[in-house]
């Protein structure tokens, strides 16, 4: 039985944001409609006592005053776009240089969703107009949110009046013991593989093994001796794209675990990559939430750069077409 509420959540760009959380007699999830961010996920640990997953503010100013896209739905393109432009159909489309001079993310972390409950959870929509960020098409997009006991799903769909291109993925930092870092995690990326990062990283084109290297997590591994190694030097920590063999199907892509708090989190998605983020150009973020490594972004998604990489996963959607994506969050406490 999930049980849904809808309270206030404050103001941001004049606008009042609604929160909603979804209960179960396993975990709690909030989302709100701003950015379609989720905002927290309780979980117990293995001492019965209540513990936020997610990394999170109390009220949507700290959301609009942020800038790390705590939690919030991401795109149009997730991931970087080298010299924020791209070519499609024969056109050049230049977009916001937001992250030097390329293209990062984009606006949808500080859009409102507008919001509606469906079963077991709730819906967020989004029309992006022609031209936002420099994108061409008109996009509506949904994100669906739904809890079955301890499993979170976010289903993504969308379509467009005309060809663009299209990259979304979830961005929230997740810290299973409360402590403000994540050093202690133990992590594990289901991946041989890791995309080669060039000047800006910006992936190169080439995918490279990651076996005896600070990126090898094919097998659990503690989070701060990944971050100590000199091989992470330009990152500053962990932040690369690992492809996944799903093909559209659903596929374990990485999971986390807590020792201190006995909780674990697995992650499955139907995207072709997983994006492991961990804070690391976070000084302190303007919201007041966290610091440089606080929380561990999962970031299922397609690859960064697509759109200029021909050898990469195709992220044109055109009209007429479909797109859907699946990501599954499934948390469990070691008791």
């Amino acid at each position: 039985m999930i049980n849904i509420f809808e309270t206030e959540f404050g103001c941001a760009f004049g606008r009042k944001a609604r929160r909603f959380t979804l209960s179960s007699p396993a975990i709690s999830v909030s989302v709100t409609d701003l950015g379609a961010a989720i905002t927290g996920v309780t979980v117990p640990d293995r001492y019965g006592s209540p513990v936020n997953a997610v990394l999170g503010c109390p009220s949507a100013e700290g959301y609009a005053a942020g800038s790390s896209c705590l939690g919030a739905t991401v795109g149009r393109y997730a991931g970087r776009i080298s010299n924020a432009r791209f070519t499609l159909d024969g056109r050049e489309y230049r977009l916001v240089e937001n992250d030097g001079p390329n293209h990062l993310h984009g606006v949808f972390p500080k859009r409102f969703f507008e919001a509606e409950p469906i079963e077991n959870g709730v819906r967020m929509s989004l029309l992006s107009p022609a031209g936002e960020d420099g994108f061409p098409g008109e996009l509506a997009l949904g994100v669906s949110y739904r809890l079955n006991g301890g499993v979170l799903s976010i289903e993504y769909e969308a379509e467009t009046d005309s060809a663009t291109v299209l990259n979304i993925t979830n961005h929230s930092y997740f810290a299973l013991d409360g402590t403000g870092s994540v050093k202690d995690h133990l992590i594990r990326v289901r991946s041989d593989r890791v995309l080669e990062l060039g000047e800006g990283m910006i992936p190169t084109g080439r995918l490279v093994p990651v076996r005896g290297t600070a990126l090898d997590l094919t097998e659990p591994k503690r989070i701060g001796d990944a971050l100590a190694s000199p091989e992470l030097a330009l990152t500053g920590g962990l932040d690369h794209s690992f492809p996944l063999g799903g093909g559209g199907e659903l596929t374990l892509a990485a999971s986390l675990y807590s020792p201190l708090s006995g909780i674990g989190l697995r992650v499955s998605t139907t995207q072709p990559s997983v994006h492991v983020y961990t804070g690391n150009f976070v000084d302190r973020d303007s919201a007041g939430v966290f610091g440089k490594y606080g929380g561990v972004c999962f970031e299922t998604q397609h690859f960064p750069n697509s759109p200029n990489e021909p050898s990469f996963p195709a992220t044109v959607l055109r009209k007429g077409e479909r797109f859907r994506e699946l990501t599954v969050l499934e948390f469990g406490t070691e008791r």
